[in-house]
Formats: C-alpha cells, sequence, structure tokens
C-alpha cells in the first residue's frame, strides 16, 4: 500500500502532466490515476473527435492510449523521474472495434518497475514497453474493448 507521501508524489505527477501536456485539454482528454502500477486515461465522447463514421477518431483513441503509456511510465519511474527523459521510439495498435461513448485507456509496464529502473541506473539508458487496453467507459450500454496498444520507450538519465 503507498504512503501518504507517495500519493502525495503521485499526485505531483498528475498535476505536472495536466500542466505541460496542452494537447489534452484540446482533445478533452484527462488523467484519471497514475500510480507505480500503471495509469488511466479518460476521453469523453465529443463530437469534434468523431471521424466520418459517427465512431472515435483512430487518432483520438491513439492519443488516449499514448498519453495513458507516458504516465504509466512516468508513476513506475518515480524514484528516478527528476533525472529521466523518456520519448516513444515504437507505437503499435489494433483497432478492434468502433468506438462510441467515453473512452478509458488502462496502462501497466510489461516489465517490472524495478528491473527497467536497475537497466536505466546500471547503463544510463533503457528501453520500457507499456501496454494499454482501451474501452468503452463502464456503466455504457456496450462496455468492451476497442483497441490494444503498446509502446516502447528509449529513456535516458540526465545530469542532476
Amino acid at each position: 500500500m503507498p504512503t501518504p507521501e507517495t500519493l502525495a508524489v503521485f499526485q505531483v505527477i498528475r498535476t505536472q502532466i495536466e500542466r505541460t501536456v496542452p494537447f489534452h485539454r484540446v482533445i478533452g482528454l484527462a488523467l484519471d490515476a497514475v500510480d507505480a502500477r500503471g495509469a488511466t486515461t479518460r476521453l469523453p465522447e465529443q463530437p469534434i473527435l468523431a471521424n466520418h463514421h459517427g465512431t472515435l477518431h483512430a487518432g483520438a483513441l491513439f492519443s488516449a492510449c499514448e498519453s495513458a503509456s507516458g504516465a504509466a511510465l512516468a508513476g513506475a519511474l518515480l524514484p528516478v523521474i527528476l533525472r529521466t527523459r523518456f520519448v516513444v521510439r515504437d507505437a503499435r495498435i489494433s483497432y478492434l472495434k468502433p468506438s462510441r461513448g467515453e473512452l478509458i485507456a488502462q496502462a501497466a509496464l510489461a516489465d517490472e518497475p524495478a528491473a527497467v529502473i536497475a537497466a536505466l541506473e546500471r547503463d544510463g539508458r533503457a528501453t520500457a514497453v507499456v501496454d494499454v487496453s482501451a474501452r468503452i467507459a463502464a456503466g455504457t450500454a456496450d462496455e468492451r474493448i476497442v483497441a490494444k496498444a503498446s509502446f516502447e520507450w528509449h529513456l535516458k538519465l540526465i545530469d542532476g
């Protein structure tokens, strides 16, 4: 169970992401949760995010997944987050079904965070894979998985 201090740090990470990624505000994306186990983003249904079929545009769905993966990585890297820069190296997404309604994207590291941090501290660089599952929000008439994604991140320690 996280300590109150750790929970406060996760809230700082969440606030920092929301402050430094203005694109979230443009598309209405919310970061609902972030901790050492993963992160969750929520994207409300909005007409501006629809494609020509009236479903969620693939780019908006991808953005929700990518943002969840970055937040999950930030939460997992908590012990070294202030000394680490990370960027997406590779991304893969499978669109499984059309998405109508509020979208929830849940992300988690594929490997144990401690192993990723150990490699980063040992080598000064590392990669981390974050897997994401996107679904229609609970409580809707059609709750289901609409996409699965995987993001490979390049991590580098920076001088403190």
